[in-house]
């Protein structure tokens, strides 16, 4: 039963691999889309494009999340996930954890309070989906701001999609990362399964042990992770 059930997991594997791939080959075309549009100087229309390849960057990110879950053999809700997909919130929400952190949520760090971290970096989220919402929006339709309707060529300027570009090109190499960090996972998902399960246990002991510092003893546990998945997959090689 155990084998029949690793062996499931694995053609699951390869179905969100392959997910991953084309959700990324499409991040890469809608920049490079956005970017056609933007020398033509359809700028507000650039922007609409650049932030759909940023929300299809968030979901390469989650599919490699799934895949590590696949591996460890928890329970994965499938409908759950793919429905998250389908929000904008989601997306965006997920996208928030590649942000510099604000100074609000660096100082709660700083000072080991790390649910006022939290609370700072839920209103990050919140803020964010907001904004990237709001500016899409602004892309595609005429609105009523203030005491007048306005059109999309009104609204969005040159440093706005300047601004989303350098977000996009920064985070289509998170999604490239977190690509290739699945092609490995599906690959050597037996290899890495014992090391995954090790680094779960050990983050549970350290929220437990550390809590006043715990970013720096989960930098120092990642640290080790990585290394020894080189060597083992080196070893295998």
């Amino acid at each position: 039963m155990a084998d029949s059930k690793a062996d499931e997991n694995q053609a699951s594997l390869g179905v969100l691999l392959q997910g991953a791939e084309k959700t990324f080959t499409n991040a890469q075309q809608l920049f490079f889309e956005a970017e056609l549009l933007a020398k033509a100087g359809a700028l507000a229309r650039a922007l609409c494009l650049h932030q759909i390849s940023l929300e299809e960057c968030s979901k390469v990110n989650n599919l490699g999340a799934w895949g590590v879950s696949l591996v460890l053999g928890l329970e994965v809700d499938q409908k759950k996930i793919l429905a998250a997909f389908a929000r904008h919130s989601s997306k965006n929400k997920s996208n928030a954890y590649m942000l510099v952190p604000s100074e609000e949520e660096r100082e709660a760090r700083a000072r080991g309070d790390w649910k006022g971290a939290m609370e700072a970096f839920r209103r990050t989220q919140d803020e964010f989906h907001r904004e990237s919402n709001q500016k899409k929006n602004a892309s595609f339709y005429v609105d009523w701001v203030g005491s007048e309707f306005v059109a999309p060529s009104e609204r969005i300027t040159g440093e706005m999609l300047q601004e989303i570009t350098e977000r996009n090109a920064e985070f289509l190499g998170y999604a490239q990362n977190e690509l290739n960090a699945l092609r490995t996972l599906t690959a050597s998902s037996d290899v890495l399964r014992d090391l995954l399960s090790d680094l779960v246990e050990e983050s549970e002991k350290l929220r437990a042990e550390k809590p006043d510092n715990l970013a720096e003893a989960m930098d120092a546990m990642l640290s080790r992770f990585l290394e020894a998945g080189k060597a083992k997959l080196g070893n295998r090689a």
